[in-house]
């Protein structure tokens, strides 16, 4: 599939990779719609694009919204030929934190928590975009943002859970509906140079991290834009996962 010309959804893209590869993905002439749950975030990607990127606001963690801010888009007459399921959040929290003065087990709220904005969400928009192109018999290609941590982080049993469910379904939906010329990714980022990975750590971290990857480098969100884009064109290529960390997972 060609990105020109390409009809692309992205969720959560009002900000990190999902804003980046939204913008990238315009600028190479893609029709670019996304569900972003943060309404300010909306308008000021509507603005900064000139009106070329449209925006809804949709809480893609509940289904009801899902399902009635999609029927809302397709009534516009956008039938996307490509879905990037990005929106979701990191969390981590030990299993047992032995020191807590209070409860020392995982939080259950956390745990729905992430596993509702990093998996719910995944299935809910996919099957409501997955059913419109099959009614419509029109070929596709959804691609999900998982995560290295998939593999199994410590500390991050939900997320690394939801991460790991990700590719599961990925691997699922592709041996499913590939019959039907649907094509489906994921893409594994490891630690990405953002204003948010600087946040979280430390320069020394940062050094101690980067002498653990084989690249000796964080990563770009280029990238993960170029990671994004040979899914999108290579007509051959579903049911993987994409590991973009520079090696960190050899």
């Amino acid at each position: 599939m060609k990105i020109a010309g390409s009809r692309v959804l992205v969720t959560g893209g009002g900000s990190g990779i999902g804003r980046f590869l939204a913008e990238r993905l315009e600028a190479e002439s893609a029709e670019v719609w996304v569900l972003e749950a943060d309404a300010a975030r909306c308008t000021e990607l509507r603005e900064a694009s000139g009106g070329r990127i449209n925006a809804y606001t949709c809480d893609v963690t509940d289904p009801a919204t899902v399902d009635a801010t999609l029927q809302a888009i397709f009534d516009t007459g956008f039938e996307p030929d490509v879905l990037i399921n990005n929106a979701g959040i990191i969390h981590s929290e030990p299993l047992v934190n032995m020191l807590s003065r209070g409860e020392r087990v995982h939080s259950r709220e956390s745990w729905r928590r992430v596993m509702s904005a990093d998996l719910d969400s995944v299935f809910f928009v996919t099957s409501r975009v997955v059913d419109r192109l099959l009614a419509k018999r029109r070929k596709g290609v959804v691609i999900s943002i998982s995560s290295i941590s998939a593999n199994g982080n410590p500390g991050q049993s939900a997320y690394s859970a939801a991460k790991a469910g990700v590719n599961a379904l990925t691997r699922t939906w592709a041996k499913e509906l590939g019959g039907l010329g649907l094509r489906f990714a994921a893409i594994a980022p490891g630690f990405i140079d953002t204003p948010s990975t600087r946040a979280a750590l430390s320069e020394a971290a940062v050094t101690r991290l980067q002498q653990q990857i084989p690249l000796r480098r964080l990563g770009d969100l280029e990238s993960i834009y170029l990671a994004a884009r040979h899914v999108i064109e290579n007509d051959y290529l579903t049911g993987t996962v994409l590991e973009v960390d520079g090696g960190l997972v050899i």
